[in-house]
């Protein structure tokens, strides 16, 4: 008698996979647009960071919202990104007490270049001092430079945001640096990663999260695209003290397509 041959338990787990990025491709386009940080389609995004954990603190943490607009544009014939971003309401707590308030405004404009399938953009980035406390922001003019770029797969998107600023005085210096990774699935659903490096060379501190959550993005019934997210984040390098151990990155964007019906 010939013994049957065992069906590998790999098999539906393959099966499963290949179905859920086949059923993706029908929607990558929307997802891809969704989640491009060089879309030029108008948009609005609240988001929020809970770092509930702080290095070399204890007892201390803080609830940063952030309010930002995007507004592309054609200013001299030339297609541009204007974001203007905003922490309001933000919150830090510790031994000393708790403190909330303003941050300050950070607003950055990059015109759009095309380069085979990336799409990048570099140009000015300005901080306004509007933050109420000098615990929630710098609270002084600083300048520099923001770059953005971004390249769409029918697996999904790759991209990154990296800024340096300067206070104009020289007191304050830092590097921002935000790869963004997505992985669609089906159904509007994908996976993301977007933590953000920060190198502060003024008080000589980093820090390095690492984040994994999800999202998903739909269409409403009057046309607008939203886009709800959840990424528990780590820091695996934490340098100097009151850099976030933890964070939970949260938030939703709602874009604005013309011709909507």
């Amino acid at each position: 008698m010939t013994a049957r041959a065992r069906p590998s338990p790999r098999k539906p787990f393959a099966a499963l996979l290949l179905a859920m990025t086949l059923a993706a491709s029908p929607a990558a386009a929307q997802q891809n647009v969704a989640n491009n940080p060089l879309t030029d389609i108008p948009a609005i995004q609240v988001q929020n960071y809970l770092q509930p954990v702080m290095s070399g603190q204890p007892g201390s943490g803080a609830d940063q919202p952030f309010l930002r607009g995007i507004l592309p544009h054609d200013t001299f014939g030339w297609p541009q990104l204007m974001r203007a971003s905003l922490a309001t309401g933000t919150t830090v707590w510790g031994p000393a007490g708790t403190e909330s308030g303003l941050g300050d405004l950070t607003l950055f404009d990059v015109p759009l270049f095309q380069l085979a399938n990336a799409k990048f953009g570099i140009g000015p980035l300005l901080i306004l001092p509007t933050a109420t406390s000098p615990v929630l922001g710098e609270r002084k003019w600083q300048g520099g430079v923001q770059g953005v770029v971004s390249a769409p797969y029918d697996w999904g998107l790759a991209a990154a945001l990296v800024a340096y600023q300067q206070a104009f005085d020289g007191s304050a210096r830092s590097l921002t640096i935000q790869p963004f990774l997505f992985y669609n699935l089906s159904d509007g659903f994908y996976v993301r990663s977007s933590g953000i490096t920060t190198i502060d060379f003024g008080r000589q501190r980093a820090v390095v999260p690492v984040g994994l959550g999800i999202g998903r993005v739909k269409r409403l019934a009057d046309g607008n695209v939203l886009n709800m997210y959840l990424e528990p984040q780590y820091s695996v390098v934490q340098s100097g003290i009151g850099q976030p151990s933890f964070q939970v990155f949260a938030g939703f964007n709602i874009q604005f397509p013309p011709g909507r019906p």
